[in-house]
């Protein structure tokens, strides 16, 4: 009987199929309409009074 050859040990050549599963990872996520109703808001609005304003226009003169 003759012998089998050894099958070549498979190869990927697709670079996004190569490094998937180092990328593709389960995320945690924030739920942004719960935090609404607390009241968290990302960018927290009327921090800076009107004199840090550099083009701050008063109309009432």
């Amino acid at each position: 009987m003759a012998k089998k050859k050894a099958l070549p040990e498979v190869v990927i050549h697709n670079f996004v199929a190569k490094h998937m599963h180092e990328v593709n990872k389960s995320q945690v996520f924030v739920d942004r309409k719960k935090n609404a109703k607390r009241g968290y808001s990302k960018h927290k609005k009327g921090r800076y009074s009107n004199d840090y304003l550099p083009f701050f226009i008063c109309l009432n003169t």
